[in-house]
């Protein structure tokens, strides 16, 4: 991870915390990591349900999508290279598995129509742009 890198940006983090402190905490950012991924996975659990139409499971999924990309905006995520990282974390968690809903479920229906909010490019910008100030 970036934090104790030797590169001539690094922060010198390990210099001044001690090596095993900064293991720690680049594991504990490591676990939010993938508590942040698991988060974002879960606005993907409409799409198997069986139950729902493929319009039903999307606009379940953008009214996620728009809820969490709310949330977000409320962080201030000072560090540029926390924040890249998040949001490649959130762009990898959930845009192929919309993109392959999409190629599964090519439905042209007027109802398909209304919930499809966002193309994948979309879902990629509002990702992209949710930590800005």
């Amino acid at each position: 991870m970036y934090a104790g890198d030797d590169d001539s940006q690094s922060l010198g983090l390990g210099d001044l915390v001690g090596r095993s402190a900064l293991m720690r905490i680049e594991a504990q950012i490591e676990r939010s990591r993938k508590g942040y991924v698991a988060t974002w996975k879960a606005l993907m659990s409409s799409f198997p349900a069986a139950t729902l139409s493929p319009p039903e499971k999307l606009a379940m999924f953008c009214q996620g999508f728009d809820e969490m990309v709310r949330s977000q905006r409320s962080y201030d995520i000072f560090d540029s290279d926390v924040r890249a990282m998040l949001i490649s974390d959130a762009t990898e968690a959930i845009i192929p598995d919309y993109e392959t809903f999409l190629r599964q479920n090519p439905d042209k229906s007027p109802e398909f129509a209304r919930a499809m909010k966002y193309a994948p490019r979309d879902l990629m910008r509002k990702i992209s742009t949710m930590l800005d100030d």
